[in-house]
């Protein structure tokens, strides 16, 4: 295959705002950016560019973003075939291992070669390898997730088909585990049981003190169901535990709390039809998949919102982001993305609404920077307009809704929240019950906007809004898992 390298020269904007800020720069072709990881200097994203008649991602796009958001972009081109990158994990002398497909035909839907190369800062390809198929499977999809063992290797998991629609047909896993120049040391598929929508991996990590690592997906070995999987260092399957579908959660997203325990969240969509029980939530999960704890983020007749694979950023116990976007399907109506931030106690500390007059944003994905801050991405799409590349650098101080507990005045007992209206604190009398509480603030939708869990000390919660966008909020009191009071505000 011979490749053609682009650089994309456009003009950059961004906007700056405390920690926070927004890379933005209009394209011809229309770009998603699917993954990426950070090194000590800025951020390497990935994805692909130029959709043509529902015919896929043509060509390979990377991008490189500093600190300050300073950026350089490529396009990656075969001569009569398509490429698409999909992830990408950082190395030790700061260029990037980045897995990604191509082959196929320009008209066709196929990939038949993982494409493997060693990427440095300046997006230049320095080391490469192509893994072409073996029968009887035709195609690669562009789910693919990345991580390091505990010996420095790094661990492919991917699908592939037999099928031209690998999404809606069968599919097989496939694991590779690869030194840091991109040789594959060993690799194994995992055909057994994926039933009939097909392997789909949707999480990989490492399990703490241990040498395996965890696979999530649907269809691993359980038909038609998600699972997770655990795998040793030589790829042998150690143990296989299916996930309830209590909720009817679509799919998964992750990261550990402890040895015991995980994250992760629900992928879910709200179809605007009779059944509406889906909703975007995170759950605590033991090693064997059952759930121990649920924080919900909305009420299910608000559920428009999806966590996106890859959607939820680990950056320590008290700063865990969980990115979500307005799901309008295949046609180009206007969406938001809501970005959320947790903590692994399952607090949900604040939201951040993502805006654009007249675009259609959807998050794919969100990652560390280099200064610990949060980079969101995906697709943005104007109704009317150009396709647009969006990056936003996100901190925890654009996001979190300080409370602190203490005793009420006695003048003041007979008000159960002030200032109503309110520009900045919120003032919330509690009873004089010493049992745990809850406190959550939503709007008028229903939809979450701060959840804590606190022990009691004190007769007075003060919530510091200014982060709330201006309108109509609740607030409910919850203790011992009953409502014992609630009401509104309006923040000015």
């Amino acid at each position: 295959m011979k490749r053609i390298l682009f650089i994309t020269i456009c003009m950059l904007a961004v906007e700056m705002q405390s920690q926070q800020w927004t890379l933005s720069y209009p394209i011809d072709e229309g770009v998603v950016l699917v993954g990426g990881d950070c090194n000590e200097v800025g951020n390497f994203i990935v994805g692909a560019s130029n959709k043509k008649d529902n015919l896929g991602y043509l060509d390979a796009y990377a991008m490189f973003v500093d600190a300050d958001g300073n950026y350089i972009d490529r396009k990656y081109c075969f001569d009569g075939y398509k490429s698409h990158l999909c992830s990408a994990i950082c190395l030790d002398d700061g260029n990037a291992f980045v897995v990604g497909v191509k082959g196929g035909t320009r008209f066709n839907h196929l990939y038949d070669t993982l494409w493997i190369s060693i990427m440095n800062p300046e997006l230049e390809i320095i080391e490469e390898h192509d893994y072409p198929l073996i029968e009887p499977y035709i195609t690669w999809t562009t789910d693919v997730y990345l991580e390091f063992n505990n010996y420095g290797d790094i661990i492919v998991l991917a699908s592939v088909s037999e099928h031209d629609f690998p999404n809606m047909t069968n599919g097989v896993y496939a694991v590779f585990k690869c030194d840091t120049n991109g040789n594959v040391l060993n690799s194994k598929n995992f055909a057994e049981g994926h039933g009939v929508n097909g392997a789909r991996p949707s999480g990989l990590i490492r399990v703490p003190n241990s040498d395996n690592m965890m696979l999530l997906g649907k269809g691993f070995f359980v038909t038609n169901s998600h699972s997770i999987c655990y795998i040793d260092s030589d790829l042998n399957m150690v143990g296989v535990y299916s996930l309830p579908l209590y909720e009817n959660i679509r799919n998964y997203t992750d990261c550990w709390k402890d040895n015991g325990h995980f994250l992760m969240s629900s992928m879910t969509h709200h179809h605007g039809m009779v059944n509406n029980n889906l909703y975007t939530a995170v759950f605590e999960v033991d090693a064997t998949g059952h759930y121990v704890d649920t924080l919900v983020y909305d009420r299910v007749d608000t559920s428009d919102f999806t966590a996106q694979y890859g959607s939820m950023l680990y950056v320590c116990d008290d700063v865990i982001y969980l990115a979500t976007y307005w799901d309008s399907g295949n046609n180009e109506l206007p969406s938001d993305a809501v970005i959320c931030l947790i903590d692994n106690e399952l607090n949900l500390k604040g939201i951040k609404r993502l805006r654009i007059d007249d675009t259609k944003i959807r998050i794919m994905q969100c990652q560390k920077s280099s200064t610990g801050t949060c980079l969101v991405y995906g697709q943005c799409k104007e109704t009317y307009g150009s396709e647009m590349v969006y990056v936003w650098n996100l901190s925890p101080d654009d996001f979190v809704i300080p409370w602190v507990l203490g005793e009420m005045p006695e003048v003041l007992r007979h008000q159960s929240a002030y200032p109503n209206p309110t520009t900045d604190y919120l003032n919330i009398m509690l009873s004089d019950s010493d049992n745990n509480c809850r406190v959550m603030v939503y709007d008028m939708s229903g939809r979450k906007y701060f959840e804590r869990r606190f022990e009691r000390g004190g007769t007075m919660l003060t919530l510091d809004v200014s982060n709330l966008e201006l309108g109509m909020y609740c607030y409910d009191v919850i203790v011992d898992g009953l409502s014992t009071q609630k009401g509104r505000f309006m923040k000015n």
